[in-house]
This record gives C-alpha cells, sequence and structure tokens, in this order.
C-alpha cells in the first residue's frame, strides 16, 4: 500500500465531503501500521465532520501522541472535546493551537467560548481580547465577548460590543436582543424595547426577542402585551411541555370537561400560579392537576382538584390542558384582577412535631422567630443576582430574635459561615420535603428570603414575607413597589442601585429593628 497515495486520497476524499470514503482508506492504512500519526490526524478529521467526536477525539489524541503536534491538530482535538462538552479538555487543546500559533484567530475565539462555557467569564474576555486583536472587526469575537462581559455585569462595556457587533451585521437579531437585555439590567427600559422590536421586526419568529419583551412588559406591569407574548416561551429553548395540542388559553367552555393543569418551570412557579385553580374548576372543569413529584404532598387537599398527580406518573383520559403559567393569558389577567394567592395548609403533625423541635432547641424564651433563606438552586440563570453570601447577613442576625435556616442546601462557601454563627438554628439536614417546610414556617413570626420557592411558599401560607431582590428582579416583582400584588402579606426590599445588596440589606435591618422594637416577649 502506498501510504503516501492513500493519505492523498484521503484529503481529497475530505475536501469533497466523502468522508466516509476517506475513513475506509485511512482504516485500511492504520490496519498495516497503526501508529500512523498523519493518518490518525485525517482520520479524526473525517470522524469529526460526521459528528462522532467522540471518535474524532480518541484519534486525535493518538495522532498527538504519535508525534503530529501540529496547531490544526491540537484546534481539531479542542473542537471536539468542546463538542462533547468537555471544556476543561479544550482549553487544554485550544491553549496548546495558540502557544505554537500565536496568531490563530480561531483558537483565540474558540477558547474564549469554552472559557465562558466552564463560567470563567474573565477568560472568556482575554481570549476574545486576543482574537480581537488580530481581527478588530469579527463580529462573532465582539458579540460573544459583549455575552462574557454580561457575566462579569460590565454593562457598559457590554452595550459598547453589541453595538459594535451590530454595526458590523445590522441584519442579525440575536444582536438586538442581547443588546436589550443589557439596556433592561440598567433599567434603560425604552431603550430596551426598541431593540426587541428591531429584533422582531428583523424576524418575526425571533422566541428570544418575544419572550425578552414580554418579560419586560410584565415587569413593568403591562400584562396584556405581556401574558399574550410570553406564549413564545415555548420556543425559546427553555420551558416544555409535553402534552399533546394546543393548551386551552381562555377560549370555548369548559363545562363537563376534564383539563389538566401542568407545571412547566420551577417550585416557586408552581406554588404561585396553582391560585388559578378554583377559576378553572369554577367553570364547571374537572381539575386534573400535575405538579412535580416533590410538591405533592404540600398540595394534597387543594380546594378545586379533582385528581392530583405528580410529573412522570400517568395522566388519566383528559379533554384538554394548560400550563399553569399560561392561566393568567387564559383569564385575561391585569394588576386588579390578580387571583388571591393560594392558602396552602401545613400538615397539623408535622406542623406539631416542628412547635416542639422549636421550643426545645430554643430555650431562652419567646423572642420572634424568624426563617431564613439566602441563595437558591445553583441551575437558576439569574442566581448569581438573586443569591446573598450568608457572610452579607450577619449584621442581620445580630438582631435579638430567634432565626431558624429554612435552607435546605447549604452551599461549601457557606458552611464555615454557618457553623460560626450559633444565633441561627442549623435544620437543614431535617427538611426532607416542601411539606416539612410549610410545616416549619407555620411556626415561625416571620420568613426573609430571596427569590426562592421558599419565598412563594411562605406567601402561600399567609406568613409575612420579607423579600430581597436584586436591582433588576424577575418580572412578577414588577418596580419601584414595596409591596407584590400576588402575596398580600410580602414585603419587598430592592437593590436601590446595581450589586448594592448593602443599600437592600440596610433597609432591611432598620424595618427589623423597628418590628423587634413592637414584638411581644415571653
Amino acid at each position: 500500500m502506498d501510504q503516501t497515495q492513500v493519505i492523498n486520497q484521503a484529503r481529497q476524499r475530505l475536501a469533497s465531503g466523502d468522508f466516509a470514503g476517506a475513513r475506509a482508506g485511512l482504516e485500511a492504512l492504520l490496519a498495516q501500521e497503526p501508529g500512523h500519526g498523519g493518518a490518525l490526524e485525517l482520520l479524526g478529521l473525517a470522524a469529526g465532520n460526521q459528528g462522532d467526536f467522540r471518535t474524532a477525539a480518541a484519534h486525535l489524541e493518538s495522532a498527538a501522541r504519535a508525534g503530529a503536534g501540529s496547531p490544526e491538530l491540537h484546534y481539531n482535538l479542542a473542537v471536539a472535546r468542546q463538542k462533547l462538552g468537555e471544556h476543561e479538555a479544550a482549553i487544554a487543546a485550544f491553549s496548546q493551537a495558540v502557544a505554537l500559533r500565536p496568531y490563530f484567530f480561531e483558537a483565540h475565539h474558540d477558547l474564549g467560548l469554552s472559557h465562558a462555557a466552564a463560567g470563567d467569564a474573565a477568560a472568556a474576555v482575554a481570549a476574545f481580547d486576543a482574537a480581537l486583536r488580530l481581527r478588530p472587526n469579527s463580529f462573532e469575537a465582539l458579540y460573544n465577548k459583549g455575552k462574557a462581559l454580561g457575566e462579569l455585569e460590565r454593562f457598559a462595556d457590554e452595550i459598547d460590543c453589541y453595538q459594535r457587533a451590530i454595526a458590523l451585521r445590522p441584519n442579525f437579531s440575536g444582536g438586538y436582543v442581547n443588546l436589550g437585555v443589557a439596556l433592561r439590567d440598567l433599567h434603560r427600559f425604552d431603550e430596551a424595547m426598541r431593540q426587541f422590536k428591531k429584533a422582531v421586526t428583523l424576524d418575526a419568529n425571533d422566541a428570544l426577542a418575544r419572550c425578552n419583551r414580554a418579560q419586560t412588559n410584565l415587569l413593568m406591569g403591562v400584562f396584556d402585551h405581556g401574558w399574550r407574548e410570553y406564549e413564545w416561551r415555548w420556543l425559546d429553548g427553555s420551558p416544555v411541555h409535553r402534552l399533546p395540542g394546543k393548551p386551552w388559553l381562555g377560549e370555548g367552555s369548559l363545562a363537563g370537561k376534564a383539563i389538566v393543569l401542568h407545571n412547566e418551570q420551577g417550585f416557586g412557579d408552581t406554588i404561585q400560579f396553582i391560585r388559578y385553580v378554583p377559576a378553572v374548576a369554577a367553570l364547571g372543569a374537572r381539575v386534573i392537576l400535575q405538579v412535580q413529584p416533590a410538591l405533592v404532598p404540600l398540595l394534597q387537599g387543594l380546594p378545586g382538584v379533582a385528581e392530583l398527580v405528580a410529573e412522570g406518573d400517568p395522566l388519566p383520559a383528559f379533554d384538554c390542558h394548560c400550563p399553569l403559567m399560561s392561566l393568567p393569558l387564559a383569564f385575561r389577567t391585569s394588576l386588579a384582577t390578580i387571583p388571591p394567592a393560594p392558602r396552602l395548609r401545613a400538615d397539623p403533625e408535622r406542623s406539631a412535631a416542628w412547635r416542639a423541635r422549636l421550643e426545645s432547641a430554643l430555650a431562652t424564651g419567646r423572642r420572634p422567630r424568624i426563617g431564613v433563606v439566602w441563595s437558591g438552586s445553583t441551575w437558576h440563570p439569574n442566581d448569581r443576582h438573586r443569591s446573598l453570601k450568608l457572610e452579607q447577613l450577619r449584621p442581620v442576625l445580630a438582631a435579638d430574635a430567634s432565626f431558624i435556616c429554612l435552607q435546605k442546601e447549604v452551599r461549601a462557601a457557606d458552611r464555615a459561615t454557618l457553623e460560626d454563627l450559633p444565633q441561627l438554628l442549623d435544620v437543614s439536614d431535617e427538611l426532607a420535603s416542601f411539606a416539612d417546610t410549610a410545616a416549619l414556617i407555620d411556626n415561625l413570626d416571620l420568613v426573609i428570603s430571596v427569590d426562592t420557592a421558599v419565598a412563594h411558599l411562605a406567601g402561600a401560607l399567609g406568613k409575612p414575607v420579607w423579600l430581597l431582590l436584586p436591582f433588576s428582579p424577575d418580572w412578577r416583582w414588577l418596580l419601584e413597589r414595596t409591596d407584590s400584588p400576588w402575596y398580600p402579606g410580602m414585603r419587598l426590599f430592592r437593590q436601590p442601585a446595581l450589586r448594592d445588596w448593602d443599600g437592600a440589606l440596610a433597609e432591611l435591618r432598620a424595618a427589623l429593628a423597628a418590628m423587634l422594637r413592637d414584638a411581644p416577649r415571653g
């Protein structure tokens, strides 16, 4: 077998798109000479072009071990690792490629993508800067640098990157969407809405533009337009529902029909929007409520529910369905017509058990009992904005009250702080379910929380809730107001400026001091 001829034929087949033919010839060569670096490298390229990235990475690594160490080889290996989601390995290979060829634009740029995917926005910005030094007018590098700058909350620089990217590619709707989000984060709402409108003008089916415009309208209290356009969320790649047919959105009679009302996003969303169940039942429907399994014990006996089903379990026969967060549209909800919060009830036996537990653990007289939640789930896309470090609450926890941790999951970074706060009773290991948390909250006087499901739970139990919100909150909390139309017992403490938790916490501490001055003691 003429090795040079096989390699040349493989290159020609790769160039023409005949990847299977290229692989066949190369595999025959490797059967005779297993360590042939050139054949391994080309075989890796062929596999990668066929979408077989695991095989591509294996062949390219074998080629590197065989001595084929070109910048292109390391770049292609990195791309394969990137496609597999193995970003640390991709970063190592991209770094090797740029070390061998410092002017390798694609390697610098794609290194930035992997740094961003690995959560290192600062390293991503540095990589995109290196790419932009080679190609200052690269739309892709400017656009992706903008996204990384947004993660660093360098909003002015982020906006500048998007504006420069848009100047280079004015017909790309995604650039306007991201620019609009950055402007919204700075509360420049009119400008943000213009960007979303431009994106929709360019692409009427841009679901991200539609959803972001919907959420901005909802945040500003423009419910009529906001609810309608929020239905685009099913096309933006975030929530999904797997029930057949179009959802019921208020059209047609429900009398005598079975309807499935089903969860779609987080626990807090489910708790917030089950308030519509009685209204649906009042239309004559038989309501089948599907919720996350963790919420089933809590929601047993909910008024208006004919059958409660855990997500993933078989559903009974039904005539139609509606996602819970589409019910505001179905009922054409305005600020004035938001239904009352669901009045959940804690299980009496669990509540009695927690009462005894607290009386035993807090044997220092009857001081106000305050539950505390300082962080949410790390998977939440807005977690870095909404969550606190426990250390930031230390001045609040110095008040003359009994504080109880309602945090189910305590992050490693907060564990040492928690151990250094004996005034905060840690019962996180005892909270096995939402029903347990509800029973504990039933024995408290107040809940202080960031924007998590526990805040919704406490609100639905009718407990006073003090909610700490970032400068740009989730749309449901609206703007400026200190109360919530969703939960009458809730008080909102907002960051007065971007990243200003100190300002929000100072306001909360003053309110807490005033409350404790008037609190009964026993």
